[in-house]
């Protein structure tokens, strides 16, 4: 398939997933890398430091994937001010299939369920680097604030359209960086993608 942008066509090549694995959840109860502490030490969580250590002194020196499932288990809400908006879903484990040349390059990407454009992306690293080990294989750290929101967000939706449609990725390798945010920009203004529009400006624009 291709689109038009101004007076400019750009390609995109169809590329299938092969789902390894759906139904994933509490992944973020996995990270042992850091402790509460530790953790708290980060800038994304001053704003939890002092609650935290005032009421949970007793969860301080444990990993942190075991103590906000803990606080998830005992019904405690505060175990999500550590986590991004997107890093308590349900999540499916997948890679993608296609010509390894093309899925070897940069550039940009879209993601359509049933044909329709739900999302468009950029991949400054090879599209297989970014579908196989990051958006299909989402770790315990990407769900937390200082983690990738953007890939648990793109994966949960992806699990929650495949019992009832056709998801593929569609890529159009590209060099130039700055180019390719700009014409993924155009597309995101011109056709809306809801995946896109759902996630914030902050992802339309970056």
């Amino acid at each position: 398939m291709y689109v038009k942008i101004g007076d400019r066509e750009f390609s995109f090549y169809r590329v299938d997933l092969d789902i390894l694995k759906t139904g994933i959840q509490d992944i973020f109860s996995h990270f042992d890398k850091k402790t509460i502490r530790e953790l708290l030490l980060q800038p994304r969580y001053k704003n939890i430091k002092d609650i935290f250590e005032s009421n949970y002194k007793q969860f301080l020196d444990y990993p942190a994937g075991e103590v906000l499932f803990t606080l998830k288990k005992n019904k405690d809400p505060v175990y999500k001010l550590f986590l991004n908006n997107y890093g308590d879903l349900v999540y499916s484990q997948f890679v993608v299939k296609g010509n390894e040349s093309l899925l070897n390059k940069s550039g940009l990407y879209m993601i359509t369920v049933d044909e329709e454009l739900v999302f468009a992306g950029v991949c400054a690293n090879s599209f297989k680097l970014r579908f196989n080990q990051h958006i299909g294989n989402i770790s315990p750290k990407c769900c937390y604030k200082d983690g990738t929101a953007t890939h648990c967000h793109v994966n949960a939706k992806i699990t929650e359209s495949l019992p009832k449609g056709k998801v593929y990725f569609k890529i159009c390798p590209m060099k130039n960086m700055d180019e390719t945010k700009k014409v993924k920009n155009a597309i995101i203004n011109r056709f809306e993608p809801i995946w896109n529009l759902r996630f914030g400006r902050e992802e339309l624009y970056s």
